[in-house]
């Protein structure tokens, strides 16, 4: 079967889905309001039982709450001293303190509205507030709370009550002796609270009646019902009610929830779900016209162009019609080719990049080459010119010619890496003979850390700088001028040059052309103008970029009048190779 269901075209496996989900969805709407109809009241009433288990919880809490008070005051000392007094006039002096005592227990709680003390005999000693009325009767064993109360003047009902609290003798424990009575009389106000969150429908009703069957507080709408009638409610098919008594007041909680209410939410909900099954049905008929329209037809189209797209060629892409998933997909994959197409471009540049790269290597192979031509013509000339400077005892002449020879052997030698030592003997050799053309006017000062002199460098980084700074920055200045170079460890893999002067520096114009200009490798390498120019800060840049990549920089300062620095970093490696022998 699942087999056959496989082989069925999408629009038919379609169908036969829909229909299923008809059918499962009108089994599954008549079992549950069946189901429903039978536990609704069940369910109603075991929720309204666990809210008046709720209610008479929170009863009990307002029970406890009050009997601390009470003991808290009624055993304070103030009180006890004040009922052991037999003398009404020592009373009248202690009133004002069991009034502030009655003062500060009326504030724990908002609704006492007013406070009595009884004698023994059942005579009222002091109050403050409403009372409750004289009372002759016996001390009760426990406290005691009162229905509603009536007005003495007017005999109407008024909506308070009152709770009798005993007051003994702690000194006579284990026996208790009766010393007096005290009698709160309370507004059923917080009752009404109690009850606030417990309806269970809009129209339900919850009572809280008194010993008398008087109403204290209620909540929802009361004024219909004949609290007398209570018996004929429970027999009666319209109401669900269930009460509870209060075991420590007498007091009753009655729970009146009307039956028709709630079937009739049940037929509310009945009624939805017919339309809702009507509606279900007219979706999935309008569901499958735009699965024919919206999906099926864009996705035959999309299949299409796939097939076809190798044949139309590269450039070509899909029409988007639509502007639903479809055609999201439809704009998803003419971006895709798109970005195929940009990818492919990008690979040939990048593929042309490197084929300058070793391009350019090799001419400056070749160039290394060309510049190795009959060195040992020139160094001997050179040895010629110092000897015979020698014989003449022209020692400044031996001396500038032993400088340029060792230079011109430096700078023609095979490899591309160096020590540092080497680069710095290389510049010491240029400053010699810096120092003789000058007469001492420019100096050449060189700090180098010692732990770095033996790390492998770009050869000819620090004298075309050097030669930079005193061609264009101190040779023009009146006054004596310096170059310092200071060699050392930017990080713990990196090393960094800065070669600084104090010369006549660069205006802000002339500086950010240079900077772009040493950028412009960045985008095309080493133009053929520059590789003709040698070795200048263009070729400096570009030769570190070429051999180290981005983790090589070199950074251009300058201000006029103060002087330029440069400062080139690149990363720390070790020198291992021999040193060249010419």
């Amino acid at each position: 079967m699942m087999g056959h269901f496989r082989t069925l075209s999408l629009t038919r496996q379609i169908i036969y889905l829909i229909l299923l989900m008809l059918i499962i969805l009108l089994i599954s709407f008549v079992v549950s309001n069946t189901i429903a109809k039978r536990i609704v009241e069940s369910k109603v009433t075991d929720s309204a039982a666990k809210i008046l288990s709720q209610v008479e919880d929170n009863m009990e809490s307002f029970y406890a709450d009050m009997e601390r008070i009470s003991v808290s005051m009624l055993y304070s000392p103030t009180i006890q001293a004040f009922v052991d007094l037999e003398d009404s006039y020592s009373r009248v002096f202690m009133d004002s303190q069991v009034i502030s005592v009655f003062s500060n227990t009326i504030v724990l709680k908002d609704n006492i509205r007013g406070i009595q003390l009884y004698d023994r005999s059942g005579t009222m000693v002091t109050s403050m507030g409403m009372g409750a009325g004289e009372t002759d009767k016996p001390p009760p064993p426990k406290i005691e709370y009162s229905g509603l109360l009536t007005d003495p003047d007017t005999g109407e009902t008024i909506p308070n009550y009152s709770i009798s609290v005993p007051i003994y003798n702690l000194e006579s424990a284990p026996e208790k002796d009766h010393k007096g009575t005290s009698v709160f009389v309370m507004d059923v106000g917080n009752f009404k609270n109690i009850l606030k969150n417990a309806k269970m429908t809009p129209n339900s009703r919850l009572l809280l009646l008194d010993q008398n069957k008087q109403i204290m507080a209620s909540e929802g709408n009361s004024s219909s019902l004949d609290v007398s009638r209570l018996e004929e409610w429970k027999n009666d098919n319209r109401y669900i009610v269930q009460t509870s008594t209060l075991s420590e007041t007498g007091w009753e909680l009655v729970s009146v929830i009307p039956r028709n209410e709630l079937l009739q939410e049940l037929n509310i909900v009945q009624r939805l779900n017919i339309a809702t099954y009507a509606v279900m049905f007219c979706i999935l008929g309008l569901f499958l016209i735009i699965f024919f329209t919206r999906i099926l037809q864009p996705i035959k189209a999309l299949i299409d162009f796939m097939k076809s797209y190798p044949k139309i060629g590269h450039e070509s892409r899909i029409h988007v019609t639509f502007r639903n998933e479809i055609g999201v997909l439809a704009v998803s994959l003419n971006r895709m080719l798109d970005e195929i197409d940009s990818l492919s471009k990008e690979i040939q540049l990048s593929q042309k990049r490197i084929y300058e790269i070793e391009i350019a290597k090799k001419q400056m192979e070749i160039s290394a080459y060309r510049n190795q031509i009959n060195p040992h013509f020139l160094y001997n000339t050179l040895e010629c010119i110092r000897a015979m400077a020698f014989y003449y005892k022209a020692q400044d002449i031996a001396d500038i010619s032993s400088s340029l020879s060792g230079m011109f052997r430096y700078s023609v030698k095979g490899s591309d890496f160096v020590a540092i030592h080497e680069e710095i003997s290389h510049v010491k050799e240029y400053a010699k003979i810096i120092g003789f053309r000058f007469m001492g006017r420019i100096q050449v000062v060189i700090d180098a850390d010692e732990d770095v002199l033996k790390l492998k460098t770009i050869k000819m980084l620090l004298q075309p700088i050097v030669e930079n700074a005193v061609f264009h920055g101190l040779e023009r200045k009146i006054d004596n001028g310096a170059v310092r170079i200071q060699v050392n460890k930017a990080s713990k893999s990196k090393v960094q040059y800065v070669i600084q002067d104090n010369g006549n520096g660069m205006e802000e114009k002339q500086l950010r052309e240079l900077i772009e200009r040493l950028k412009r490798f960045e985008h095309q390498g080493q133009t053929e103008n520059e590789a003709k120019q040698g070795i200048g800060l263009s070729n400096i840049y570009w030769r570190i970029k070429l051999l180290y990549g981005d983790e090589a920089d070199m950074t251009v300062d300058s201000k006029p009048g103060l002087g330029t620095t440069v400062k080139i970093t690149f990363p720390l490696q070790e020198f291992t190779e021999q040193l060249e022998v010419v």
